[in-house]
């Protein structure tokens, strides 16, 4: 077996340092948050103009929209979990249950999820690390994978592991946990009842399945394909990760228009330091080309959405992407 490269670290000192001139130059200005939540709010209102046209086609067109609107909230939610949307916890609390409602998703079990996920990372406690067993089913899911019509790495590799992670017990007052996340999935289920029954059970359930599938793809092949897909589990003898360390199993990648995604794209900037908010994540990206390329460059090459599709190495977990 080859001989892994070590991984480089930032030190303590260049970590404050980092923060500290992030925090000195500020943000990338821009009301990210809100222009995601219009562009949502906008899909969605036309999708459902669009659907009131009895055609195929507007169909298609009416799906593409509302899988584009759940991205988007996606990403806000995401924002909303790490207390970063709003400057006030609650507001953060009330827009991520709102929007978990629109994206099939309880809030408190995603941000519980995701939290165990930044504390985690690179273990085989990450809710959303690849299968430890590499023996069974492999085949079979790697051709899944090849197949790229099945967004098998965002469902498996995110999306459950985040809708199930309150059914597991993780605390005394897990029977609480287990009644909040009950409560939140009957609202769930009875808003897209409503609508259903307000457009048809057909029509609408058909258009919720099949924007809810295009928007796992979309997810899937600008973030989850890319962010950590073959480099966690990586045990190495820590149960725990401190965020500096961490930038060993995510990458950034390039893509266009990433303001508009919130710079969602920076993984390795975000797990550094998951409680800023999006706007540093560039100025963090920048130095780290200023200063220690090799912590950014090692696991954050270009790749291309076929070219990282083809190259997976879901079962070869390795510590950099330089063999």
């Amino acid at each position: 077996m080859a001989r892994q490269p070590v991984p480089p670290i930032l030190t303590r000192d260049e970590y404050r340092e980092m923060l500290r001139e992030a925090e000195l130059v500020g943000p990338v200005r821009g009301p990210w948050g809100l222009i995601a939540g219009l562009l949502a709010v906008s899909f969605t209102v036309v999708g459902c103009v669009l659907l009131s046209v009895n055609s195929v086609m507007t169909f298609i067109l009416s799906a593409c929209l509302f899988a584009s609107a759940m991205l988007l909230l996606q990403i806000v939610l995401h924002e909303c979990a790490h207390g970063v949307m709003f400057r006030q916890r609650p507001f953060n609390t009330i827009a991520g249950w709102l929007i978990g409602l629109a994206v099939l998703t309880p809030f408190f079990s995603y941000r519980r999820g995701h939290t165990a996920h930044h504390h985690y990372a690179g273990t085989d406690r990450d809710p959303t690390a690849a299968p430890c067993d590499t023996t069974r089913h492999r085949r079979f899911i790697e051709v899944i994978v090849k197949l790229r019509l099945i967004p098998v790495l965002y469902l498996f590799g995110v999306y459950f592991p985040y809708l199930l992670y309150d059914l597991v017990p993780t605390s005394r007052q897990w029977k609480r946990t287990l009644l909040q996340y009950g409560s939140n999935l009957l609202v769930i289920v009875f808003l897209h009842g409503s609508l259903a029954t307000f457009f048809g059970p057909t029509l609408y359930l058909g258009l919720l399945a099949s924007s809810f599938w295009l928007s796992a793809l979309f997810y899937e092949y600008l973030f989850t394909q890319h962010q950590h897909v073959g480099l966690i589990p990586v045990p190495r003898n820590s149960k725990r990760f401190r965020p500096r360390e961490q930038q060993v199993f995510s990458r950034s990648v390039r893509i266009p228009f990433d303001s508009l995604l919130m710079f969602f794209n920076l993984h390795k900037e975000h797990h550094l330091f998951p409680h800023l908010p999006c706007g540093y994540l560039p100025r963090l990206h920048r130095w780290l080309q200023q200063n220690r390329p090799d912590v950014l460059q090692f696991t954050s090459d270009y790749l291309g959405m076929v070219k990282r599709r083809r190259d997976l190495k879901l079962y070869s977990p390795t510590v950099g992407d330089h063999d």
